[in-house]
């Protein structure tokens, strides 16, 4: 069996709505969002009061979609459509629902997408809104292209303050262009990702100036760093394949020892999702001047 096969396997079981960041049109009172994906059946989203409202999660990447469940509590919709969007602008149908009937709709839908939403647009019980016990999405992850390309980056220096030696240039997809650190340690560099996504892999090209001992980190707030794999401590120049778990906002690479009497320096620094890696990364040079 090929890898893809056990990924859709797998990921046909798997709610990947489970506890992913929720957006709504509105919430009555602390009936927020985010409990209809907590996988706790005593907790529930209720919308207001009104004819028209929504739910969104976000999947953390492109998804074929190809089953929803939804668990109404007594407010249930009675008219609503399951849409799907990679940008949570534009939004695709998924199913149309005309005839609801409540408590447990088990759907077969298709799309593919990031984000799915149920736009409610005919309510059970008109004189109260719309409530779900859960929202569970399920389907196959497609594998995504490199998070971090042209993504926003900072680092803890950069050699002699060179404007073409920024962090930037980590992250850029140029396979010429680099960042390099001060001669000292400890030293990072960090991609912000935009939202907290599930996380794969992290491709490392080291140039010359390479780090003997360092750490990939995820981080949710940029304030809070948890490892997403083992310390590295054999580490060497050119590309280094890291496989990560974790889900994160921030990634970063926290060098505690380099290599050489430079400092620490990257040709480029990857993020990819489950599944996801480049096929046929381009060769770099490797002096170092």
């Amino acid at each position: 069996m090929t890898w893809s096969s056990v990924a859709e396997a797998q990921s046909a079981n798997v709610n990947l709505a489970y506890n992913q960041p929720t957006v709504t049109s509105s919430a009555e009172g602390p009936f927020a969002g985010s409990f209809a994906v907590d996988g706790d059946g005593g907790t529930r989203w209720g919308s207001g009061f009104n004819a028209t409202e929504w739910i969104q999660v976000d999947l953390g990447q492109n998804t074929a979609v190809n089953r929803v469940v939804l668990t109404w509590e007594a407010a249930y919709g009675r008219g609503y459509t399951v849409q799907v969007s990679s940008d949570a602008v534009t939004w695709q149908n998924a199913l149309v629902i005309t005839a609801g009937d409540g408590g447990v709709d088990d759907l077969a839908v298709s799309g593919t997408g990031r984000y799915v939403r149920i736009l409610c647009q005919a309510r059970a019980l008109p004189e109260f809104g719309y409530s779900l016990w859960e929202f569970a999405v399920y389907g196959t992850a497609a594998p995504a292209g490199d998070l971090a390309k042209n993504r926003p980056a900072t680092a803890s220096s950069v050699e002699a303050n060179a404007a073409h030696l920024a962090p930037g240039f980590a992250f850029d997809a140029n396979a010429t262009t680099r960042w390099s650190s001060a001669a000292a340690d400890p030293q990072w560099i960090r991609v912000d990702l935009g939202t907290s996504q599930p996380l794969g892999k992290v491709v490392l090209d080291w140039e010359g100036a390479y780090a003997k001992t360092y750490t990939v980190e995820g981080s949710n707030d940029d304030v809070n760093w948890t490892a997403l794999a083992p310390t590295i401590t054999n580490g060497a120049p050119g590309r280094r394949d890291i496989p990560v778990t974790g889900s994160a906002r921030y990634v970063r690479m926290r060098g505690t020892e380099r290599g050489t009497g430079y400092g620490y320096s990257l040709w480029s620094f990857e993020v990819y999702g489950p599944g996801g890696g480049p096929q046929d990364p381009p060769r770099r040079p490797r002096t170092r001047r």
